[in-house]
């Protein structure tokens, strides 16, 4: 066979393996979801520890006041709680707008410094200015419920457990079509994750809306201050320290990129920032089960496998036109790549249609859309490929928010 042919024998089996890999967990994620929703059953309440959330925030006018608002009024005793806001180097009203918090609540306290080092060094700095018990992170477009605080700390029940991540919904789901298509991927990633987490593979932390023991944060030495991905690269380090992390249905509003360019920036740095954590972990399997360090690295390793999926749709697309291999040979990597969107695509569809209020033909548009997006993602992690090569983990790009939210939205209930 020629170089070609091996190529797309080599494409076919690579999708077979994933599409027999990723269906079962998706479907039980699906399972689990339509039978008791996101999460684990809670544990018995317990004595109200002390609890220090962490806000790293730079250049964040926007929204930061809204956080702000959405934690005064959380359900906590203020005397058990502490905000600790890190204002890294903005060059906007965002350390005016905290200092007026602060100024009103003396439990959120301010911190500003001359040089951004990254989100990671800034949690870190954090971390080193808190107190509590349990820490938790929110970024400074969430609005985490009332009860967020109250509702995690019921998974803490048992000592074993060092974290809990609750889930994100979306506050601009309506502000353009690649916000809404944005959450829908959110959406068909929780229930991955939920999937993920019945079978004991690996599970990453959000990022934000998260709650940490104390003691397992200083076991595994903290947030990376180097990593791009501080989030995922810190899940990596408690699952090779088999640390148990839980899964609550402890609810968080956010925002999804809703611009083109907005949506490429971000996925260049989750991109290019897992694959730097897969690369940097390739030995996890001396410290965690083959099953989750192959998990962890098929996750982090996901951006190639989309570039490679894009490459096989212009293959196939070439193929159908008569150019290039003929289609017979191209055949059974068609079959595959239609099962594959039968099971993703059609998870999707359930999503969009029981989500969306809008016509059928709305329904319609945003299914046909999710290809344009799926290949605006693929690009962007090809150009986080590149980057990476060029620049390494110097690679930075911050994601703009607008402070958009949803007129049908009320903060605080179920979308």
């Amino acid at each position: 066979m020629s170089v070609a042919n091996w190529f797309v024998f080599g494409l076919t089996i690579l999708f077979l393996v994933y599409f027999v890999y990723a269906t079962p967990i998706i479907m039980l994620g699906v399972w689990r979801y339509k039978k008791r929703g996101f999460g684990e059953d809670p544990g018995e309440d317990w004595d109200p520890p002390n609890v220090s959330v962490l806000v790293p925030v730079k250049n964040e006018e926007k929204v930061v006041g809204r956080l702000l608002n959405a934690l005064v009024r959380l359900d906590y005793p203020k005397e058990n709680l502490e905000v600790v806001v890190v204002e890294d180097e903005s060059r906007d009203r965002t350390l005016e707008i905290c200092k007026g918090y602060s100024a009103k609540y003396p439990w959120i306290k301010v911190f500003h410094r001359d040089t951004s080092l990254g989100k990671g060094d800034a949690l870190n700095f954090a971390f080193h200015q808190s107190s509590g018990e349990i820490v938790a992170t929110f970024d400074a477009d969430d609005v985490p419920e009332e009860q967020a605080v109250k509702k995690a700390l019921r998974y803490f029940n048992s000592p074993e457990t060092g974290a809990v991540h609750g889930f994100h919904r979306t506050l601009n789901l309506r502000e353009s079509i690649v916000s809404r298509l944005a959450a829908y991927e959110n959406f068909l990633y929780r229930l991955s994750n939920d999937g993920k987490y019945a079978l004991r593979l690996f599970v990453t932390f959000s990022g934000s809306n998260t709650f940490f023991r104390r003691i397992a944060l200083e076991k595994v030495g903290l947030w990376d201050p180097k990593s791009l991905v501080e989030d995922a690269e810190l899940s990596v380090r408690f699952a090779r320290a088999h640390i148990a992390t839980r899964l609550a249905p402890v609810e968080c509003w956010q925002e999804m990129p809703a611009r083109v360019g907005s949506l490429f920036k971000q996925r260049i740095r989750w991109s290019g920032g897992n694959m730097l954590t897969g690369l940097k972990h390739w030995n996890a399997w001396r410290s965690m089960s083959l099953a989750k360090t192959l998990d962890m690295e098929a996750l982090m390793m996901s951006p190639i496998l989309a570039v490679l999926t894009f490459v096989a749709w212009i293959i196939l697309g070439l193929g159908i036109v008569k150019v290039g291999l003929p289609f017979e040979t191209l055949l059974p990597l068609f079959l595959v790549m239609v099962a594959v969107n039968i099971v993703y695509v059609g998870t999707l569809v359930a999503a969009v249609v029981s989500s969306a209020r809008s016509s059928m033909l709305s329904h319609l548009g945003l299914l046909l859309a999710t290809y344009p997006y799926a290949a605006l993602v693929s690009l962007a992690n090809l150009a986080a490929m590149v980057l990476i090569l060029r620049r390494g983990a110097r690679l930075w790009l911050k994601t703009e928010k607008t402070g958009y939210v949803d007129k049908q939205l009320q903060l605080g209930t179920s979308q």
